[in-house]
């Protein structure tokens, strides 16, 4: 996942703290640098748009890259 307005650790921080508050997400560890995200979750817990959603709501857009 890449969330293009990552820049610094307070970023980090709200972005690893609103994925990890999903039942289903087991992991997620933000790059600062290379503003990604390594997210690990359970698709029948938690459905990836949904988590997109609260990281837009959150200021956090995630970039399109399919």
């Amino acid at each position: 996942m890449v969330v293009p307005a990552i820049s610094c650790a307070h970023c980090k921080h709200t972005v690893e703290s609103t994925l990890k508050g999903f039942e289903g997400v087991q992991e997620a560890i933000v790059d600062i640098d290379n503003k990604r995200v390594a997210l690990t979750y359970d698709p029948d817990k938690v459905e990836l748009s949904k988590l997109e959603e609260a990281l837009s709501e959150e200021g956090y857009d995630v970039a399109d890259v399919r």
